[in-house]
């Protein structure tokens, strides 16, 4: 499989899901901070899903810079992250508008668990597979633990405080994102 083939058909696909979760915004009812709070849900979990998108695609270019060789199992693991990549604009838009459902808001982080999950595999695979690669920020166990048992305990808040949920998922993603963007400004 060609690497910059793969790399382009990916770029397009994650570019699109940012796309699509943008269009589930809607312009509030009125024109004052009632209209804003009424929408908030649904702002919040896109302002949380495009940032984490964005974040993600950041760390896949910088996982595929590593790879010489790309394998059949590498190309599926690719297809596992971009499917649960795809459905990131369907748990978002559906906890959006159903904030307080426990079923949306296990959802949402269930499926951000499994996305980060095939993220995983898929980086594990390229360093199997290209053996001079060295690991990056990804690939740190405290960050991979404090990130799984953070979407983890959403699953369970979701059925005592249903809300707290989304918050939750907002502070571990920026706990992530700033240990991401300063692992990588280290190395």
């Amino acid at each position: 499989m060609n690497k910059g083939r793969l790399e382009a058909f990916t770029d397009a696909i994650v570019a699109i899901a940012a796309t699509i979760m943008v269009l589930e915004l809607k312009t509030p009812l009125t024109n004052d901070w009632n209209g804003i709070k009424e929408i908030l849900p649904t702002l919040l979990a896109y302002i949380i899903s495009f940032v984490m998108i964005y974040v993600v695609w950041f760390s896949h270019h910088n996982l595929f810079k590593k790879a010489e060789v790309i394998t059949p199992r590498t190309y599926l693991l690719n297809g596992l992250w971009i499917f649960f990549l795809t459905l990131v604009p369907f748990t978002t838009a559906w906890v959006g508008s159903s904030p307080k459902s426990a079923l949306t808001e296990f959802l949402y982080p269930l499926n951000l668990l499994l996305w980060s999950g095939a993220f995983h595999l898929l980086d594990i695979q390229i360093l199997k597979d290209n053996k001079d690669a060295e690991k990056d920020s990804s690939t740190r166990l405290f960050d991979r633990v404090f990130m799984y048992g953070g979407y983890i305990a959403c699953m369970v808040i979701v059925f005592i405080l249903p809300q707290a949920s989304l918050y939750l998922i907002g502070a571990v993603s920026v706990v992530m994102i700033v240990r991401i963007f300063t692992a990588n400004r280290e190395a």
